[in-house]
C-alpha cells in the first residue's frame, strides 16, 4: 500500500505535483474521454470542431446520469482557436468532474494555464477540478499508453464522432479513483 492509500498493484495514469486547482476529493472515476493530441493537431483544420461537437454530444448524454467523468483535451480547452486546442463551449464540458489540459511539445501543445480565463471560471464555480498536464518529468507522470489498451467506446454513444482522435473509456464497474488533496497540490488518478 502506498502512503496515499492506493494499493501497489493498480496503475497510476495520471499524478501531479503544483500543476492543479480545485477542491479536494476522492471519487470513484466512472469514464475517461482521451483527445490525442498529435492526432487532433494533424487533422485539418476545418474539421476541429467537429471534434468540439463530439464531446459535446457525450457531455449531453452524460448531463444527468450522476457520473464522475474525465477528461483530457489537447492545448487550452475553451480556446476560439483551434489550433491552439478543442474550441468548446463551457456547455461542452459541463458534466465533467476533471479537465486535464495536455501539453505535447510533438504536437506543438504547451497550454497557458486556463487560470483567469472565462471558461476557467465557469470551472471554479461548477466545482470541476482543473489539471495541467505539463511535461514535467519531475512533478507530472501521465502514462496515456495505458488507455490505448482499453476499448474506445466513443461510437456506441456518438456515432459520427472520429474515434482515431476522441475516445470514451467506460471504468464504471472498475477502482478507477481520482485523489486531489488541495492543500499539498497533489492528484492521482488511479485505474
Amino acid at each position: 500500500m502506498r502512503e496515499d492509500g492506493i494499493p501497489r498493484e493498480r496503475f497510476i495514469l495520471l499524478e501531479t505535483l503544483h500543476a492543479s486547482m480545485g477542491m479536494p476529493r476522492s471519487v470513484r472515476v466512472d469514464g475517461i474521454v482521451y483527445i490525442d493530441p498529435i492526432a487532433y493537431y494533424q487533422m485539418p483544420y476545418a474539421r476541429k470542431p467537429g471534434i468540439a461537437r463530439s464531446l459535446g454530444k457525450l457531455n449531453w448524454h452524460f448531463r444527468e446520469a450522476g457520473k464522475n467523468l474525465v477528461l483530457f483535451a489537447p492545448g487550452r480547452i475553451g480556446t476560439s482557436s483551434p489550433e491552439l486546442g478543442v474550441p468548446t463551449a463551457f456547455s461542452d464540458i459541463s458534466s465533467f468532474g476533471a479537465i486535464c489540459e495536455i501539453a505535447e511539445s510533438r504536437a506543438g501543445y504547451q497550454p497557458e494555464l486556463s487560470y483567469g480565463s472565462h471558461i476557467f471560471q465557469d470551472l471554479v464555480e461548477a466545482d470541476i477540478l482543473y489539471v495541467a498536464v505539463f511535461e514535467d518529468k519531475r512533478r507530472i507522470h501521465f502514462h496515456p499508453e495505458k488507455l490505448m489498451e482499453m476499448e474506445n467506446g466513443i461510437l456506441e454513444i456518438v456515432p459520427d464522432a472520429d474515434s482515431s482522435i476522441i475516445a470514451w473509456y467506460d471504468l464504471a464497474g472498475s477502482h478507477a479513483r481520482l485523489i486531489h488533496d488541495m492543500h499539498a497540490e497533489h492528484l492521482l488518478l488511479s485505474l
